[in-house]
């Protein structure tokens, strides 16, 4: 065959194809089983992580939940107040890792239909300071765990010699009966102690702020605290000039007969409304 002869035939019948062969070849025939490997490992280090933060956090539950443990020690100091002389005084000390330590006074009882006082002076640890509620603290000491109590808007600041404290009034169920009360909590100067409690009036009477201010002025040291900065500054108070006065907590601005609104209506979007 001549070679003009040859190009007049197809190049099929020749035995020459211009089409390949094509084997097409994916990483993941081979490389599937490093994915699942590499997979297997991620996933097993979350496992662990997430155990590992389990773990953690039960831990640390389990230790805010432990309860305050009794230190066989009298409280340092006391109420000198003509108010409190008829009635029976006791007190206690507890320590815990979160708290600190808090010596109690109590001058009668919270289930009796007389008045009584609570003042609990809270030496917390370094870097931890005192509860955001009122009543957390308290209940945290099994002082109004068992008792029911209800916080109530009305609200007092009160100053003495010593600072200044915040009261709240507040109601405790006392054997089916309505104790009218105010818990109070300190605004001291200083982060080394701070002072709660309350004070309530069995009459069915709301109990005087103001009385509640002279009393914890008439507050004073038998013996020396256990932390220094804590004793320095209420032996410092201590030796100022008595002075003692309370007065409602009132609306400081000018609505100007316009309505009130919440504060929460201006929080930004995301943040968790109270």
């Amino acid at each position: 065959m001549c070679s003009s002869d040859l190009a007049k035939v197809p190049f099929r019948e020749a035995g020459v194809s211009l089409r390949g062969s094509y084997q097409t070849v994916t990483t993941g025939d081979y490389g599937s089983p490093i994915a699942i490997a590499g997979g297997l490992i991620r996933y097993s280090f979350y496992l662990i992580g997430a155990i590992v933060l389990g773990l953690i956090g039960i831990a640390i539950v389990s230790l805010w939940k432990i309860p305050p443990k009794p230190v066989n020690d009298p409280p340092a100091f006391r109420i000198v107040s003509p108010t409190l002389g008829r009635l029976a005084m006791t007190g206690h000390v507890v320590t815990s890792s979160w708290l600190g330590r808090a010596e109690v006074r109590q001058y009668g009882l919270l289930h009796n239909r007389d008045i009584d006082l609570a003042v609990v002076m809270v030496m917390p640890p370094k870097g931890i300071g005192m509860g955001t509620e009122f009543g957390q603290d308290l209940r945290e000491m099994n002082l109004l765990r068992n008792a029911r109590a209800v916080m109530l808007p009305t609200r007092y600041d009160l100053e003495n010699r010593f600072g200044e404290f915040r009261a709240t009034e507040m109601r405790v169920d006392t054997d089916g009966r309505w104790k009218q009360c105010l818990a109070y909590r300190s605004r001291l100067e200083t982060a080394s102690v701070y002072l709660t409690g309350w004070f309530c009036d069995g009459t069915g009477s709301k109990p005087s702020a103001d009385l509640l201010a002279c009393m914890l002025d008439k507050l004073t040291l038998d013996n020396e605290l256990v932390s220094k900065d804590a004793n320095d500054f209420l032996r410092g108070r201590m030796a100022k000039a008595a002075r003692c006065q309370a007065s409602p907590v009132t609306q400081t601005t000018d609505t100007g007969g316009r309505t009130l609104q919440s504060p929460s209506r201006y929080a930004p979007n995301g943040m968790r409304r109270y």
